[in-house]
């Protein structure tokens, strides 16, 4: 994980957006922003992840449609 503390904020809205950039069978990359109202970067991350198939947790309700892949 790398991540990037751009600018700082002590109120006010903060927006979390994420993203996957590459998905494969075993690793992924994702990239993440958190900006304020005003759409200034306050920060920035990218991760390499390991992808591992059916280790989801049990107690996991699933995700709203929306945010089906």
């Amino acid at each position: 994980m790398k991540l990037n503390y751009l600018a700082p904020t002590v109120s006010g809205k903060l927006i979390a957006k994420g993203r996957r950039i590459k998905l494969g069978k075993t690793l992924g990359y994702a990239e993440a922003t958190v900006t304020d109202e005003n759409r200034r970067i306050l920060a920035h991350g990218t991760s390499t992840l390991m992808i591992l198939p059916g280790n989801g947790l049990a107690m996991d309700p699933p995700l709203p449609p929306k945010f089906s892949v």
